[in-house]
């Protein structure tokens, strides 16, 4: 008898331990981030930075 008892209280508690925590009717409703392919990204021909190098003066601290 107090196995049947066990047994049902552990049955309860896995039920309700494994209900959703989902608003009713959110199951069929479609991700925001929905199929698709990626948009297509436009790369510059010319490399990034200055045109030229950069000449900046000597650190007094820094022999070289």
């Amino acid at each position: 008898m107090r196995r049947a008892v066990l047994i049902a209280a552990l049955l309860a508690a896995v039920a309700f331990a494994c209900r959703t925590t989902q608003p009713p009717g959110t199951e069929s409703q479609v991700p925001i981030d929905q199929v698709g392919p990626a948009p297509v990204q436009n790369v510059p021909a010319e490399p990034p930075g200055p045109a030229g190098p950069i000449t900046a003066p000597v650190d007094a601290g820094t022999p070289g």
